[in-house]
């Protein structure tokens, strides 16, 4: 066998490798082994999520990821298009630019419900695809060459010499294929809104000493003053290489994490599929930090 590098629009691997497959199967080309985006996913667990699928990409799931990019070009168009007539106010325009709304608005919509419902999908190798091939070709055949550069969004070949197998087979073992989960958190706060609401939760909490109400509100303090970022890079130096790939940053306001569904699993272990009823990021942390200190190897 054989492998060779195709270079494609950054972000089009996945849809560049269905329409490979479509013109190999329609052409009957029957010397292409496989064809590698080298797919992994991020499940996005949220305070609407009940259930983990951690399964294998099924072909529903390619179909919503290329649907939504569909549906994002579609999105673009309509914005420039409509930037281009903004500063016009003729009756036509203004009809026009409500249509262009209604359905930016339409789009906009149905975006975000396939991205809250389906994996966020991408490729650990932007920008290329690997062709591995039956024979052993030391250089990719003109008729195969001429196949691909066909192909929309195929940028090139770099080169029509092979890559070696073993580097193939050694870049296979580095790279991080296995799917991930990303956890969403509290929400960020302004100073002032974090301080008014502290001082809300601790009058609260002072009415209800002693009750579950109490322990209820004194975590959400904890999360509250939780630098979740930071405690994260403070485990980081471990002797535990998953942990590197825990990495957290703010999206829409909230505290968020992302690692490997493994590592979920572990420190949820009760889960079992379903997510936590209840999560918060000084919980994450105390489970992370009680996992490094009881394990002694590494889940991978």
């Amino acid at each position: 066998m054989s492998y060779f590098a195709i270079q494609v629009r950054t972000g089009s691997e996945i849809e560049v490798k269905e329409m490979m497959t479509e013109l190999l199967s329609r052409t009957g080309y029957q010397g292409v082994q496989s064809i590698y985006a080298m797919e992994t996913y991020t499940e996005i667990v949220s305070a609407k999520t009940d259930q983990l699928h951690p399964h294998e990409l099924t072909s529903s799931d390619i179909s919503d990821h290329l649907y939504s990019q569909r549906l994002q070009v579609s999105l673009s168009n309509l914005r420039v298009a409509y930037e281009h007539i903004q500063d016009h106010h003729d009756s036509k325009s203004i009809n026009i630019k409500e249509e262009y709304r209604e359905q930016i608005k339409a789009i906009t919509s149905k975006l975000k419900n396939i991205r809250n419902d389906s994996k966020k999908i991408s490729s650990v190798l932007p920008g290329y695809i690997l062709l591995e091939l039956d024979n052993n070709f030391h250089y990719l055949p003109s008729h195969l060459y001429h196949m691909m550069v066909s192909i929309p969004k195929v940028s090139g070949i770099p080169s029509r010499m092979n890559i070696p197998e073993q580097e193939v087979s050694a870049f296979l073992k580095e790279v991080a294929m296995s799917a991930e989960v990303e956890l969403q958190f509290d929400e960020i706060l302004s100073y002032q809104e974090s301080k008014k609401k502290e001082e809300n939760l601790l009058h609260e909490a002072n009415e209800c000493v002693g009750t579950e109400r109490e322990k209820e509100l004194l975590r959400t303090m904890d999360d509250m003053d939780t630098d979740l970022e930071q405690e994260i890079n403070d485990l980081k130096p471990s002797s535990y290489p998953i942990i590197e790939r825990i990495k957290a940053w703010v999206k829409n306001k909230r505290k968020t994490v992302t690692m490997p569904v493994s590592l979920f699993y572990a420190i949820y272990q009760e889960a079992k599929g379903a997510v936590p009823a209840k999560y918060s990021s000084s919980d994450f942390i105390h489970r992370l930090r009680r996992w490094i200190q009881k394990h002694e190897v590494v889940l991978e």
